[in-house]
């Protein structure tokens, strides 16, 4: 009966050494415990508030044999909710600029992904100044072009 019990001790012994020696091993001695409470959890992406400028517009511009109309529609994001209220409240300044921005533009260059990312970047620039006349600087997140139609 005494070589059962030192033969159970034994064997019990070798594994907490084993368990022990384990978990020495793999760092898990060296960590602490979090608590629950502690756990940080992701910051919630800002919210996007929309602007769209409507109605689209439709503009005629030189084309290189003839005359061109271009009719785009574009929504302004920002992550200022009082940016669309700038907007739609200051809406003929907006349009006006914009109009004139897009009678400039060249039909060869628009046909181009690098000419429509330069008309967005050159729109984003004509709305921040709109915004920044009459509200705050550096307002505007992004100007998305939904629509494009050359003819």
């Amino acid at each position: 009966m005494k070589k059962m019990i030192l033969i159970g001790v034994g064997a019990l012994a070798l594994v907490g050494v084993s368990v022990g020696a384990s978990l020495f091993l793999t760092g898990a001695l060296n960590k602490e415990p979090v608590a629950a409470a502690a756990v940080e959890e992701e910051p919630l992406p800002e919210e996007v508030y929309y602007y769209n400028v409507q109605p689209e517009f439709v503009v005629n511009f030189k084309g290189k044999t003839r005359v061109k109309f271009l009719m785009i529609e574009m929504v302004v994001a920002s992550h200022d909710e009082e940016v669309p209220v700038v907007l739609s409240d200051h809406d003929p300044e907006l349009r006006n600029s914009l109009l004139m921005l897009l009678a400039e533009q060249d039909s060869e260059v628009l046909k181009t992904a690098e000419g429509k990312q330069a008309l967005r970047d050159s729109a984003m620039a004509r709305i921040d100044e709109v915004v920044s006349n009459h509200y705050k600087p550096e307002r505007i997140l992004d100007v998305f072009i939904t629509r494009l139609v050359m003819q």
